[in-house]
């Protein structure tokens, strides 16, 4: 059987990337082919640069549920190693395009790029295509004030705090996950108990206070995050801790698995001179994410 295929990393799944693949799904409609799209579980730059903590946006489970949901006939990923990073462009088109995924036409974005040293651009694959009797299409970029939408431009926003941003460039509301684990207690100590969250260390985690929706099972309520290394109570260059102030909640949750969504930037994280400094600025931290959430 054959594929109309688009590939590519989709690290997001953001809007540039559906542009892409809302044409790839129109494409095998409109030819009658089975639609397939493909994803490297890792981006293939951070194979190169062995980057492996706060740099992803969907892990690979994430991704693969986000473009499930577009509604394609098949979902594959990839896993982009020592192998394929040697392999040419023509071999890759071969082996891997033509081959294992069984392309029967191809669309990508204007940047793809396919073999060692990305050295197969769009004029190779449109010439390789043409040569295969397969048919090629390649997107331009979406763009949101001038700049391309890119995964690169939306880790930027994301580690510099601005997820307001960065969800309107992904069309989506940008969420970590992970189980509830042992804090040191101190937001309970203070009047203010936090659940502390065990993120994947490959996310990345929008350092600051935000106002933020957590869901507990089939359960979702109003909270603010705090992310960041908290310097007034710790030593410097601590861990990076994510923790959820659950507005009007006080249930034992350990253990349990809590989706964290990064609505509203509330302010940087700061040291404070005191703890009651920290205490009255997480009063006004909450008292702001109660009128946004009003």
């Amino acid at each position: 059987m054959k594929y109309f295929l688009t590939i590519g990393t989709y690290d997001g799944v953001h809007l540039g990337h559906r542009k892409i693949l809302s044409a790839a799904l129109r494409e095998a409609g409109r030819r009658t082919l089975k639609s397939r799209i493909v994803y490297f579980r890792q981006p293939p730059k951070f194979f190169f640069t062995g980057e492996t903590e706060n740099c992803l946006i969907t892990l690979p489970e994430e991704r693969k549920a986000l473009l499930k949901a577009l509604g394609p006939d098949s979902v594959e990923a990839i896993a982009f190693n020592a192998s394929l990073s040697k392999m040419g462009a023509s071999d890759f088109f071969q082996n891997i395009i033509l081959g294992r995924l069984q392309a029967g036409g191809l669309c990508v974005g204007p940047d793809f790029a396919v073999g060692r040293g990305r050295e197969g651009h769009l004029d190779f694959l449109r010439s390789a295509s043409a040569e295969a009797g397969i048919a090629f299409k390649a997107v331009h970029f979406a763009r949101r004030r001038g700049h391309k939408i890119s995964s690169s431009l939306i880790r930027a926003h994301l580690r510099a705090g601005a997820v307001e941003e960065a969800n309107r460039c992904l069309g989506w509301t940008y969420s970590v996950c992970g189980p509830v684990i042992k804090g040191a207690g101190l937001g309970r100590r203070i009047g203010f108990p936090t659940a502390n969250i065990g993120a994947n260390p490959a996310k990345i985690l929008p350092p600051g206070i935000f106002a933020a929706r957590v869901k507990i099972g089939r359960e979702s309520f109003n909270a603010v995050l705090n992310v960041g290394r908290r310097p007034t109570v710790e030593a410097p260059g601590g861990k990076m801790i994510l923790e959820a102030h659950i507005l009007d909640f006080s249930r034992m949750i350990y253990g349990k698995k809590m989706e964290v969504s990064f609505l509203k930037h509330i302010r940087p994280e700061r040291k404070f001179h005191s703890m009651d400094s920290l205490i009255r600025h997480i009063q006004t931290d909450v008292s702001a994410a109660r009128k946004f959430f009003k």
